[in-house]
Order: C-alpha cells, then structure tokens, then sequence
C-alpha cells in the first residue's frame, strides 16, 4: 500500500519538474535574446477609465463637453477709417432770364412828338417798337389786339398787300377790294427830311375792328 501512494506521489510531481524544467529553459533562451521574461499567466486588460468603478457603485456615462465658441473678431471702428460723407452740394441753377416788361404806351407829349399827326379813337393804345438804327416802328394796339402798324425811316417795305396803288392827297394808298367795298389796307407817305418814308399798314382783322384800323389808318398825316 505504502508502495502505491509513493509511485502515485512520484508521478505527479514528474509532470511538474518537467514543466519547471522547461520554463527554466524558455527563461534562460530570453535572457540570452535580451527578451524579458514572458509573462506567467493571462495579461489582465484594463477596463477604459471611464467603466472602472469601485464596487457597488453605478457609472454615469461620459458627458461630451462642447468646445467654447470662440469670440467673434471686433469689428474695426468706424469711425476711425471711414471718411465723413458729405451732404452733395447742388449745382447752382442760373436763374430763368426775366422776361422783358410789357412796353409803356406813348404819352400824350411823346405823340405830340412824332413826325406825322395820328386820331386814337378811345380804348386805342400807340406803343413803340424795336426798330433799326434809323428807324422806329410802332402799333396801334386795342385791349392787346393790334389794329394797324406804323413805320417811319429811310426805307420801307412798301407795299406789303396786293391791289390797285392810288395816289392822293401827298400818299400812295393800296386798294384791296372785299365784296362790295373797297378797303384802303396801307399807305405811304414821301418826305424830303428825315424819316423820308411814314409807311402804315393795317393788320388782317375783320367786322369793326377792320373799319377802326382802316379809319386811324387815314387819319395819319406827316408833319
């Protein structure tokens, strides 16, 4: 019996001096490579930092942290860089030329005046115009309607109508027939002396105010 447990004993411990046998070997072959040692059993992998927690404690799970947002870049002042805008400042406007005053109608004394002698019926206006250097020019006007026109200078435009020239009584008159009548639509008067021609013309009027032109027409008379 004695001899069993002592055969039973030896062979056990065979498997176990053979495999510390080998591991003395396995040892000394990485100490000549310059190896460390192998590690005698299972390497224990870590748990993450994050899962390990003293026992009987529950782990809450990561907050992920936003990053801070970063301040935005100040804005350069405005002021310091930018040019003040002036207010446009508007062109002059050159002022709308004023319009000539409304010619004064001649004096009792102006036409007193005149070389030649004129009848102005009542409401009849005698207005002078622009004429030549030698010349004058003016219109017999009623309510701003001209009746008739006169000119006095060296040279006129005698005779402006068509018609039958008459001579008599010292001018050379125009005779234009209407219908029945026969109207005296301009005349012409011949001086020696300065203004050597009074030419007068009536306008083209109708009814009274064609018989009030033609009678101041014949009215006229050189001095």
């Amino acid at each position: 019996m004695k001899t069993l447990l002592l055969a039973s004993v030896l062979l056990s411990a065979a498997p176990a001096a053979a495999h510390a046998q080998s591991r003395s070997a396995e040892d000394l072959t990485r100490l000549l490579n310059g190896a460390p040692p192998a590690a005698t059993g299972p390497a224990a992998t870590p748990a993450p930092a994050s899962t390990q927690a003293a026992p009987g404690r529950s782990v809450a799970p990561s907050t992920v942290v936003a990053p801070a947002p970063r301040p935005a870049p100040a804005q350069a002042s405005q002021t310091s860089t930018a040019r003040p805008v002036q207010a446009a400042t508007p062109a002059p406007v050159a002022p709308a030329p004023a319009a000539p005053p409304s010619p004064a109608a001649l004096s009792a004394a102006a036409i007193a005046a005149l070389p030649f002698r004129i009848d102005l019926p009542s409401g009849v206006q005698l207005i002078e115009g622009r004429g030549a250097a030698d010349a004058r020019i003016w219109s017999a006007r009623k309510g701003g309607k001209t009746l008739a026109m006169i000119y006095a200078g060296p040279s006129s435009q005698f005779p402006i109508y068509d018609g039958e020239q008459v001579t008599a009584a010292g001018r050379v008159s125009v005779i234009v027939p209407e219908g029945p009548r026969r109207i005296a639509m301009e005349h012409l008067f011949q001086r020696p002396v300065a203004p050597t021609e009074i030419h007068v013309w009536l306008m083209s009027l109708d009814g009274a105010d064609r018989d009030a032109a033609e009678r101041l027409a014949q009215s006229i008379d050189p001095k």
